[in-house]
């Protein structure tokens, strides 16, 4: 399969969400294309939480600070994390997995932007609708309820 459809769907919904950083992954967790952050960047916990979403079929909203600790050891505090960042990884069928994420300074995503994207890529395979470029899929996006 092309890897031309995933990167469209990364930069469209980089541009939908607004997330300072993106990166595309295939289904032998390949990282195929990035934006605003380079291979070498990545970390491994954020390859596990794709493969996670890969495996489930799920999107996985987190952050890069809980995806590195088992939930169960994580400390009670309520300390600020200035490198803190807002995790959103989105499973495309048959593709990989597009990862985005950014500060927390600058807002999260909610849980129904999320929802939506998934179902918004879920709606374009559906429909054999691969062939779109990066501005088709983000109107097509926009102009979906």
């Amino acid at each position: 399969m092309s890897d031309t459809f995933l990167l469209n769907v990364m930069r469209m919904a980089h541009d939908a969400t607004k997330a300072e950083r993106a990166f595309a992954v295939d289904q032998e967790l390949n990282v195929i294309g990035t934006v605003n952050i380079a291979p070498e960047q990545i970390e491994a916990p954020y390859i596990k939480c794709v493969r996670q979403a890969i495996s489930q079929g799920e999107a996985i909203i987190t952050d890069n600070y809980t995806m590195t600790i088992d939930p169960s050891k994580a400390p009670v505090t309520n300390q600020s994390f200035p490198k803190l960042r807002f995790v959103v990884i989105v499973p495309v069928r048959g593709y990989g997995a597009i990862c985005m994420d950014q500060s927390l300074r600058g807002g999260v995503t909610t849980k129904d932007k999320v929802d939506r994207l998934a179902n918004f890529v879920n709606h374009v395979l559906d429909n054999e609708q691969t062939d779109m470029d990066e501005e088709a899929l983000l109107d097509l996006y926009n102009a979906m309820p």
